[in-house]
């Protein structure tokens, strides 16, 4: 299965389609995952920027996932609005997917809000949910003990980009969700060994940095 990725750092921050790669794989599947993402940006953002029309419309892709913004989240309106200009340049034989973020961490009201705007958006545009949000809040609650946020309160930890990808890989693969699958999966995609030269999230005298993990 090829798929593009398109978001923002809610979609690279530990990478979340190579841990969607590593859930096809326990899966017995392959994926070819392809990401365009850039920090603190939505789909309009991507509107105007040539690679995305180019993936879109010459990419063969089998599927495409969209993620908007996310913190703040600027509403169910820019949301719709991007996301259907987007799903415009989508060919026929190309299933859509969109990627439902979380609410902050001192937020979780917020979920519901965030939530709603995505599944009005997929049914404008004859997509499938991924439905992270309401599995990330679920986990919140049933594992209180669980860190799925990184020390910003916003981003994710390895453990919630690895959830973000069990809830994605699911849903590509039209498999059952609950929490407590979603939530021992991601534990195990958790631990994988990312390659050292590869840049991620860390935090560095009180900044967020990106940087490799080379000694």
């Amino acid at each position: 299965m090829k798929v593009l990725f398109i978001g923002n750092s809610h979609t690279y921050v530990h990478y979340v389609p190579l841990r969607v790669s590593e859930f096809f794989k326990m899966h017995g599947h392959m994926i070819d995952a392809t990401m365009l993402t850039y920090p603190g940006v939505g789909l309009d953002w991507h509107l105007e920027n040539s690679q995305t029309y180019f993936n879109l419309m010459y990419g063969n892709y089998d599927a495409v996932i969209l993620q908007h913004n996310a913190h703040p989240f600027p509403g169910k309106e820019s949301l719709v609005t991007a996301g259907k200009a987007v799903a415009k340049l989508v060919p026929e034989n190309t299933k859509k997917y969109v990627y439902m973020t979380w609410s902050e961490k001192k937020n979780p009201e917020g979920q519901e809000v965030m939530s709603q705007a995505y599944e009005a958006l997929a049914e404008e545009i004859g997509a499938t949910v991924c439905p992270v949000g309401r599995i990330w809040q679920q986990i919140r609650k049933d594992y209180p003990e669980e860190e799925l946020y990184f020390e910003d309160g916003e981003h994710s930890s390895l453990l919630g980009a690895s959830l973000s990808a069990t809830v994605i890989g699911r849903t590509l693969l039209g498999m059952d969700i609950t929490s407590e699958q979603c939530f021992e999966e991601a534990k195990q995609i958790a631990v994988m060994l990312q390659d050292p030269r590869m840049i991620d999230m860390v935090m560095q005298d009180g900044e967020l940095i990106m940087k490799d993990n080379i000694k």
